[in-house]
């Protein structure tokens, strides 16, 4: 019995060694924590720990009410900043302007009436970029017409409508540009729908707009005790179990014939000439490729995005501004003649779903009579032009870089001129 109470102290002192250990590196350097893992922390603690390191959390946004039924919509606070690491120089401090929004001083929102209001999600807002970089900025710059970005990372086609009508309808534009970015606004159009389909029959599907869930354990429950809530070191440990214990369980349920997530390996090159640039090194927006193939097998369809495109076209009837859509293509259709993916399959998938989206936008601007701006040829042209000396993404955070992002304003400032000002 006494050997046995030797081993079982022996134990808690070593435990208490190794999490007192982890206690004390994490809270001096909490910066060592992968997001991965912080996303599953407890929420209060999460929180302050994305304010210790400056990244974007709860605490920074609001809640802007709704009038479709759509999930929680939060937007940044005003004259917010965090910063933005994906790694190599894709990194910067990003700063929201007096109303929460990305936009530089020469682009003010306390006009009476403003010409142009761009929306849409990070590919309109500012990724690892200064505010006067964006493309909405760049259009004011090239036509000497006043802009607004209302874009918002992390958010699809009903949320840009409802920001829409907050803020921009009151400015009485003359042009609203819709950026459709190609990687995930189906996805998103069809996730809002979902959700209220889901509201409808009293079921919770997304707690908020750009909730894509992270956890397999429900671990704020879990540590709800104030002694277990408040330790870095539980928290993580926790967070490395869930983590672990939801890749066991797809293994499990693959080997065993089961409903498990894909795997998906979405990393791709471009074989230029003179030189290879590898692309999405972090193997994101694996749902780029699993909506791909939920439109190829017809398991899903355009029907929730059309949707979102009607409402904005009457938004624009009643509100007399000219509805243009714009389509920013992936950086795989950008430099499509020069694009190898690691999956085989992807080769000949990724660029059908290009151009199904394409089609049916060009199509439904027919049928419901806004303006479409195909930005593809375009960046086509200056992948061709450029190569590797001037890239138009970010190779890991795959974003427009400020050169992709001046093409594409260049591209809808000729549209937008071209168009009669009634």
């Amino acid at each position: 019995m006494i050997r046995l109470l030797r081993k079982i102290v022996g134990l808690l002192v070593f435990a208490g060694i190794i999490f007192g250990g982890l206690e004390i590196s994490l809270r001096t350097l909490p910066e060592l924590i992968p997001l991965t893992l912080l996303k599953r922390f407890q929420k209060d603690l999460r929180v302050d720990i994305a304010q210790q390191r400056s990244l974007w959390n709860e605490s920074l946004m609001w809640e802007l009410k709704r009038d479709d039924g759509g999930p929680p919509l939060k937007l940044f606070k005003p004259h917010t900043e965090f910063t933005y690491n994906f790694g190599k120089n894709e990194k910067g401090v990003t700063y929201m302007d007096d109303q929460g929004f990305c936009n530089p001083s020469r682009n003010p929102y306390d006009l009476s009436k403003i010409d142009v209001i761009a929306i849409g999600d990070s590919f309109t807002w500012c990724v690892v970029l200064n505010p006067e970089a964006t493309w909405a900025s760049q259009i004011g710059e090239i036509s000497g017409l006043s802009v607004y970005n209302l874009g918002r990372g992390g958010i699809g086609p009903y949320d840009y409508l409802q920001i829409l009508k907050h803020f921009g309808l009151p400015k009485k534009p003359d042009y609203v540009v819709m950026n459709i970015y190609e990687g995930n606004d189906l996805r998103d159009s069809i996730r809002y729908q979902d959700h209220i389909k889901a509201a409808q029959q009293g079921r919770v599907l997304y707690k908020s707009a750009s909730d894509r869930g992270t956890q397999d354990i429900d671990i704020d429950s879990l540590l709800d005790y104030p002694v277990l809530r408040n330790s870095y070191s539980l928290n993580f440990t926790l967070a490395v179990i869930d983590k672990a214990y939801g890749i066991l369980k797809n293994a499990v349920s693959r080997l065993l014939g089961g409903d498990a997530p894909e795997i998906i390996d979405f990393h791709y090159r471009f074989r230029f000439p003179d030189k290879t640039v590898e692309f999405n090194l972090q193997n994101a927006d694996e749902s780029e490729v699993l909506y791909a193939k939920k439109l190829k097998s017809g398991e899903v369809d355009f029907v929730a995005i059309e949707d979102a495109l009607t409402q904005f076209v009457e938004l624009a009837n009643a509100h007399g501004f000219k509805p243009v859509v714009a389509y920013s293509p992936s950086a795989y259709t950008s430099y499509a003649d020069y694009v190898e993916f690691d999956d085989p399959v992807l080769n000949t998938l990724m660029p059908w779903f290009s151009q199904a989206q394409r089609q049916f936008l060009s199509e439904t601007a027919d049928k419901l009579g806004y303006t479409f701006v195909d930005l593809a040829p375009a960046m086509q042209a200056a992948g061709h032009a450029l190569r590797e000396k001037e890239m138009l993404y970010h190779p890991i955070n795959v974003h427009f870089t400020m050169k992709g992002n001046r093409i594409v304003a260049e591209t809808l400032a000729r549209v937008i001129s071209s168009q009669p000002n009634d």
